[in-house]
């Protein structure tokens, strides 16, 4: 995380003049210098291609730092820059309304008030979501926008007066998987611990109340002038219980109403009833709107991206991106750029392991059908167009391409002919196809159908296991986390390794 000495800037925006919490902030980017600072695209340098194959298969990870930024991250940088700047408008430390709001919450703290009693003053925060399926690059895109701004500012003096301060621009957390209040409010003091070296987390780990810790977010907040609260993965309030996702919404609105901190939420599609039924309604009036981000079409943008990540090419042979390229890669990633990027590099590990150095269209057909086999129902229900099928899955299950690699790279170790391919699905495989066509979310499908090859060794056939997990998906499984599978964990035993090597043991990625 970044930190820097305060460095007070000549403000043309009129409002934004005398006030040190946006004074210390960066300028105001324009458009092409917003791209330049997020763009990252290293490509394939001078000589790579002649280097050995064992060296290239390393460049290969050189393309999952890859991003172009497009027309959403303009977007997003400059909704960021308002949010941040029009938030602090009437929080400056130098005016006496700050030490005043100060006061007001020690003493709320300390008649263990509620955060509802917190007075509102001028608010003129803007937040926004942003929504869109997983792996289009939501949480890149806010990453890197976030870390083109330093997250604490330490302030001494300001001008000829003494502000002793430390700014905390911005903060991001993690919806908790069960969308508890409680999570995330050990969340929020633990990312302000690790940010500004404060020891909130320790203080509240074995107690305090959820409402009494959401009083001392709100003070914290207030004290450290936090600049913008981001919080990711906001569809896992849809877990919560009855009552639970409408308080954890009117905090947020809370912070941006009552001390004027902005809250951005990002979430998939299946955060928008929540959104809809609660959070917008009462923050009515106030933010940017929402950002609806779908996955990119067919067209010239998806040209831009394609022929800008082709730079990152290690293959002896030079492969020239053609239309029959773009398409079929579109094909198959749907426009999501997370997918794009590792089809592309697992084409050229592919190519690189085999000897080819070379790949045609129909290859990138191929590295799909050997990989992408527990996302084809997703990708399916997206070529199809159905909005039914499609906010079935709502989300895009991860992929990672790590044993894909190790298949492709022991080619160069041991001289084989052509890897082991994993035409053939394992049962558990199976057994998560066939709960995601009954409607179970991907994580829940895999995470049940693990406790039942677990709990059940002497299950041998599919329907048996789709059977026992689908009642217990049915009947209300509790979290993973409660489940205490340690002991007969096979990663846990002496022998795990040996028993990988002798193919006892499939390495299946999600």
């Amino acid at each position: 995380m970044t930190e820097q000495t305060a460095s007070y800037k000549h403000q043309v925006v009129y409002d934004y003049k005398g006030n040190p919490l946006i004074e210390s902030l960066p300028v105001i980017w324009s458009y092409n210098e917003v791209i330049d600072m997020l763009s990252y695209n290293d490509g394939q340098h001078d000589g790579e291609r002649e280097l050995d194959a064992h060296y290239r298969m390393h460049c290969v990870h050189r393309l999952f730092r890859y991003f172009q930024p497009l027309e959403q991250h303009i977007d997003i940088e400059q909704r960021l820059s308002r949010c941040i700047r029009q938030g602090y408008l009437h929080r400056n430390p130098q005016k006496a309304d700050y030490a005043r709001a100060l006061d007001e919450g020690h003493k709320i703290v300390n008649m263990h008030g509620t955060y509802n009693q917190f007075n509102a003053f001028h608010p003129t925060a803007t937040g926004f979501t942003i929504i869109g399926m997983s792996g289009i690059g939501k949480t890149t895109a806010v990453v890197n926008i976030l870390n083109m701004y330093p997250q604490v500012i330490n302030h001494a003096r300001y001008h000829d007066a003494p502000l002793v301060l430390k700014q905390l621009v911005w903060l991001k957390l993690e919806c908790p998987p069960d969308g508890s209040v409680k999570g995330l409010c050990m969340s929020f003091f633990e990312a302000v611990d690790r940010a500004i070296g404060t020891d909130y987390f320790e203080s509240f780990r074995t107690r305090g109340t959820i409402d009494y810790m959401m009083v001392r977010m709100t003070q914290a907040a207030r004290l450290h002038c936090l600049g913008v609260l981001v919080i990711d993965e906001i569809q896992n309030l849809s877990l919560i219980k009855s009552g639970g996702q409408a308080k954890m919404l009117n905090f947020f609105v809370t912070l941006v109403n009552t001390i004027g901190v902005p809250v951005i939420l990002i979430g998939t599609s299946k955060a928008l009833p929540i959104l809809q039924s609660e959070f917008r309604q009462a923050r009515r009036g106030s933010g940017q709107g929402d950002l609806i981000w779908d996955r990119m079409k067919n067209d010239y943008i998806w040209e831009i991206f394609v022929k800008s990540m082709w730079r990152n090419q290690w293959t002896q042979n030079k492969v020239v991106l053609t239309d029959g390229f773009r398409d079929a890669l579109y094909e198959e990633s749907q426009g999501i750029t997370d997918i794009a990027i590792k089809i592309y590099a697992m084409v050229q590990i592919r190519a690189i392991g085999l000897g080819n150095e070379t790949f045609s269209p129909s290859d990138l057909h191929i590295v799909a059908q050997e990989k992408l086999g527990l996302v084809k129902p997703m990708l399916d229900a997206l070529r199809s167009g159905d909005k039914k099928k499609i906010n079935m899955y709502g989300d895009i299950a991860s992929i990672s391409i790590e044993d894909y690699y190790k298949a492709y790279a022991a080619l160069l170790n041991y001289g084989q002919a052509v890897p082991l391919k994993r035409n053939e699905m394992s049962l558990s495989e199976k057994a998560v196809l066939k709960l995601l066509e009954l409607g179970v979310e991907p994580v829940t499908a895999k995470r049940l159908t693990g406790e039942m090859t677990l709990l059940h060794k002497e299950l041998r056939t599919v329907q048996d296991i789709v059977r026992l997990a689908y009642q217990k998906y049915l009947a209300g499984a509790p979290p993973a986390s409660d489940i205490d599978c340690s002991a007969s964990d096979l990663r846990n035993a002496d022998n795990y390794e040996s028993l990988k090597e002798a193919g006892a043991i499939q390495s299946i990625e999600w």
